[in-house]
Parts: structure tokens; sequence; C-alpha cells
């Protein structure tokens, strides 16, 4: 039996570089690793860390979107306008607090990670389950951190990526980033041990919860990874394994998805949130409406832009509108709609089938175009939005779907910067205006935090920052 520190939400208040965490020990509290039900509040906790709004609950999303041409800052309480304006410093508490809670959601993993399973008790297939959950979880955080922090699509970088932190507590503290291509090796490292694990749990008590990393939900993943760095045979591979099990949600179900509190027949994973443990007024309901926050405003002609259809139900009054008929502001109404009193506890989506679709289409757009075409109608039937002819599928399409279907849900910035466009200037009026953005701008990585420069020395600072 071992016995390991579980570290609590004080451990943002004290020193956290990429390989350490330092909590204040007045606020942490022992657990014993005896059986499988402790490893599963162990590992719990890593989900509780990502969901909090400066991580996946809010903040990261927000990172995704409000860079590019969907929304922007109207700064109502003074948030995201340095990010809305990508004007951001090493200094600045988004670009701190993601680099830290996504760090933090390591800490639990890794823990699992290096126990002796042998000194556990319980159930082997939950015991295997939940080593599988600790790699996905490890992968996930550190692929978000490179999107974010890593000089991949930046023209004056050294393809510098982040530091992969591999141990709960390192003995050396002063560790250099990783290359681009070593987080790459080391993020498929991780997936591909957590499919082995979780294929030895497949029994696990575990194994179909969609709140929860699943098997389903690191091949998802996979999918997720495999885009953004073009690895289509990867892509293709996993998502093919994900085909037939679940659905495309159909028109006329998708506002009630949204606000639905279970998961629904096209989610692979969700984070769960209720009225206990949401972000509440943090959380995403609150910044993308309302007159308190409510910061995170569309542009007014994001509907024409984006060239939805006229009976596309993602762009219907309930998805996309005005919060009332004497507001002009117009706003996501539809994604994390949640309030009154289940104010924020809208769960986070971290997974749709719809995204593997959209995945899988790119991945096969050049080898099966027939597939693509497949796949993209597949989607369009189930929005009212029109089909598409063989001459449609092309790249640029794929685009246009991605940010009409995963529109808010933070995947709009990491789209453009994958494929070398562009941030484009939507309206040079809007407060916190980022303008033109060229493609390899230094601007496309956040810079690294002042405060983990100062603690790891070996840790070099991105250009322009």
């Amino acid at each position: 039996m071992r016995k390991y520190i579980i570290i609590g939400l004080a451990l943002v208040m004290g020193s956290l570089t990429s390989c350490s965490l330092d909590p204040t020990l007045a606020d942490s509290h022992e657990i014993d690793m005896e059986d499988d039900v402790s490893m599963r509040q162990f590992i719990d906790g890593a989900y509780n860390t990502m969901a909090r709004s400066e991580y996946m609950g809010r903040n990261y999303i927000i990172a995704g979107e409000i860079r590019a041409d969907n929304v922007y800052s109207n700064g109502n309480s003074g948030r995201f306008t340095l990010m809305s304006a990508m004007n951001l410093q090493s200094t600045d508490g988004d670009v701190t607090d993601i680099f830290r809670y996504a760090y933090a959601t390591i800490s639990n993993p890794n823990v699992v990670i290096a126990t002796d399973l042998s000194t556990v008790e319980g159930s082997e297939a939950n015991k295997a389950h939940i080593l599988g959950e600790a790699y996905a979880i490890r992968a996930m955080a550190h692929f978000d951190l490179l999107r974010l922090y890593g000089q991949q699509y930046i023209d004056n970088g050294s393809n510098l990526g982040i530091t992969y932190a591999k141990e709960y507590k390192a003995e050396d503290l002063q560790i250099p980033r990783s290359s681009v291509e070593d987080n790459k090796i080391d993020i498929y490292a991780d997936i591909e041990k957590a499919i082995d694990y979780m294929l030895q749990g497949e029994s696990s008590e575990w194994a179909n919860n969609k709140t929860n990393f699943t098997l389903d939900a690191v091949l998802a993943l996979k999918t997720r990874v495999g885009t953004y760095f073009k690895e289509y045979d990867i892509v293709e591979d996993a998502a093919s394994q994900l085909e037939g099990k679940y659905e495309i949600t159909p028109a006329n179900k998708l506002v009630e998805y949204w606000s639905d509190s279970n998961p629904g027949a096209a989610s692979i994973f969700e984070l769960a949130q209720s009225t206990t443990d949401n972000a509440g007024i943090n959380g995403l309901a609150y910044i993308y409406r309302g007159d308190s926050y409510g910061d995170v405003q569309a542009f007014n002609n994001l509907i024409e832009d984006a060239e939805f259809d006229s009976d596309d139900v993602r762009a219907s009054e309930d998805m996309i509108g005005y919060e009332s008929e004497d507001s002009n502001k117009l706003r996501n109404l539809g994604k994390y709609p949640s309030g009154g009193d289940r104010l924020g506890s809208d769960n986070i989506k971290l997974f749709r089938y719809e995204e593997v679709v959209l995945n899988y289409a790119e991945a096969v757009l050049e080898t099966n175009p027939n597939k693509a075409l497949e796949l993209l109608n597949d989607l369009a039937e189930n929005r009212n939005a029109s089909e598409y002819d063989a001459s449609d599928v092309t790249l640029e399409n794929i685009i246009k779907e991605r940010r009409k279907e995963l529109m808010f849900e933070g995947f709009r910035f990491h789209d453009l910067a994958r494929h070398g466009l562009d941030i484009p200037e939507v309206d040079p009026n809007t407060s916190n205006n980022h303008g033109l953005v060229p493609a390899g701008d230094n601007r496309f990585a956040f810079p690294i935090p002042r405060r983990e420069i100062n603690t790891n020395k070996s840790v070099e600072q991105n250009p322009g920052y």
C-alpha cells in the first residue's frame, strides 16, 4: 500500500513549474492508494482540475475562438480583452492560468502511472482502465499545451514545443522545452498506452461511462491529434473504429442535445458538471451571454460570413441570436446554455461524434473522396443544410463545415493555424480588435508565463515576448 499527497486547489497558489507541484501543505491531504476506489477518486481529481474555468471549463475553449473570426471581447467586464486583441504578455493572468491548470491536471495521472498496481487491491479491469485514463489525460493536457504554447506554426521560432511532464515531482526542475516532434511522439505514445490498458480493462465498470475517458474517447482524441498534425492515416484508422457506434444529433434534437444534462447519443466524452461543482458565473454560459459578464460576443456578420444555409439549424435563433428583442448583441445561445438555478452546470462536451466525422472526412479527402462526400452529407442532412456534390468535396469546404459545426467550442483558431491561414480582421470597429494577423506571426503562439521562465531557467521564451 502506498500513500500519496492529493493536491487540492491550493496547488495553484503555490509555485508550479512544468515538471513540479509544490502544494500549500495546509490545504493538502493524504490518501491511501489502497484499492480501485481510491484510484478512482484520485483520477477524478484530474477531471475536476480539467473542468476548472481556468482550463477546459472556459479559458481554453475561449482561447480557440476569440483569436479568430467568430467572436471577440466586448470588454463588458474586462475579461479576455488582451486575448481578443492578440496582445498577450507573459505576465497576463489568462496566459498563466491555462498553463498552470493544464499542468496541474497532469499531476494526479502521473502518480497513478507511477503506482505499482500489484500493491493496489480491487478489480484488475478497473485498475487497468484507470491507468488507461491516466495516460489519456496526460496525452490530452500536453496536446492542449502544445497547441497554445508551441512554436509549430510561427515562422521565426525554433520549433520548440513544451516540457512533457512524466513525473509527479522531478528531482531536476531545470528542464528545457522539448521539440514539437518529440512532443508529438510522447503524445502518441501515451495514447497507445491508454488504448492498451483500456483494452485490458474492457470489463471495467467505467469502460462505457461517457463522463470519463473510455477507449472510444481515446480514439476520438487520436483523430483530433492526427488531424492537427495532418497524419491522416492515423485519423482514418481511429475514426473507422468509431463509425456506426455513435449518431449525429438530428436537426430537431440539436438544441435539446446542448441543454440536456445527460450525455446524448453523439457524445463520446463529456466533462461532468453539476450545480455544485461547476464554475458558476466563471463558466462558459456566463461569458457567452448576459449583461454582468457576457464579454464574448459574436461578430454581427457571423451567420453570413460562415455561409450558413437559411434553414441550417446551427444558425437558428435558438443557437445564434439575440438575448432579447432590444438587444443588438449577437450571441452563442445554444451551446452551454444553462442559467438561473443551473448556472454553469452544462457538461463540457469534449468529444462529439460530429467532430470525428469531420476529422474522418478531412483524412480521406484525397484518398477516398466518395467517403468524404458521404461523411459530409451525413452531417448536412442532420443540420437541414444543403448536401454536397462530388465537386464540392474540397478542403476549403471541409474547413467551412468545421467552422459551422464546431463554432464556439474552441476549434476555429487551431483550424486556421494548422492550415497556414491568416487570422482575418472581421470588423475594425469592434472593441479589442486583433486586426489581420498573417499566418506565421509570432502571436500564433502564446508566451510562456513569466513565472515559469523565472522558475525554470532552462525554458526558452517564444519569439516576440
